[in-house]
């Protein structure tokens, strides 16, 4: 095999493994099963044989004994919560997480921006909270549907907006996902000028969501700490869930910008 044969080979092997591995960490609890995996990635049933058996071997994923399903592996969860770790190594995001979760008694998660993603880096749940929400950590944001995704994307260039917008399909959640592009992009101008973004049953019926920025510098965020929980009790305590979600955001951004600055003179 020619040397241009070989990348040309290598390419499409890595492409292939990626399209398998965001199927695999997408999958319900109990994993998926290999007809699932190959109407999904459109590669056929021997080569995704092929493709999991090596993937077993260098425990990327593993296969339920009983159901034959797949599910992420050891290693891949190690290289994810490493990834996680390293967004926040001192803890400092996590502690605001804490505390606006403890002050509103409701599930709070913070959310960071990186390589065209958005996605779930802490989650804390008071223990007052009766609720487990479906917020997890690694979980990727839909910026049309995720109030998370949404107030850090209004803190972005005109074109960052736009790309990402547009690099995902707008398919609805629920009967009140926003779908219209235009739609989407002014409740991101009014996100940004309110600096908190609402989402009310957009992802999952019942439940609301408010986000805001975490600022690491002047009108730059690349973070957004979040409440979830029953859209009737948001709905019913908006305003002051909103005053205190940004007062703990304007607490983290202080901390994370001085933070900056400091390391900045060394």
């Amino acid at each position: 095999m020619h040397n241009q044969e070989k990348g040309v080979f290598t390419i499409e092997w890595m492409n292939r493994l990626v399209k398998v591995m965001d199927q695999i960490s997408d999958c319900p609890v109990g994993g998926v099963g290999i007809a699932e995996l190959s109407r999904q990635t459109l590669l056929s049933k021997g080569t995704l044989h092929r493709m999991l058996q090596s993937m077993i071997d260098h425990q990327l994923v593993t296969q339920d004994t009983e159901s034959k399903k797949y599910m992420l592996g050891p290693k891949s969860m190690a290289w994810g919560s490493a990834f996680l770790q390293n967004r926040d190594p001192v803890g400092l995001l996590a502690q605001y997480c804490r505390q606006v979760g403890e002050e509103t008694g409701l599930y709070a998660f913070i959310c960071r921006y990186q390589a065209d993603e958005i996605f779930c880096t802490h989650t804390h749940q008071p223990s007052s909270a009766g609720n487990n929400f479906f917020v997890h950590v690694g979980q990727r944001m839909p910026v049309h549907a995720a109030a998370a995704a949404q107030i850090i994307l209004a803190f972005q260039s005109e074109e960052d907006i736009s790309r990402m917008i547009k690099k995902e399909p707008l398919n609805p959640y629920t009967p009140h996902t926003l779908t219209d592009p235009e739609k989407l992009l002014e409740k991101i101008r009014v996100a940004r000028s309110e600096k908190v973004a609402y989402c009310s049953q957009e992802l999952e019926l019942g439940t609301s969501a408010l986000s805001a920025p975490v600022f690491h510098g002047e009108n730059r965020a690349a973070i957004s700490i979040s409440l979830v929980g029953e859209y009737q009790y948001f709905d019913a305590h908006k305003t002051e869930l909103i005053r205190s979600l940004q007062c703990i955001a304007d607490r983290a951004s202080n901390h994370l910008t001085s933070m900056q600055r400091l390391s900045s003179l060394f």
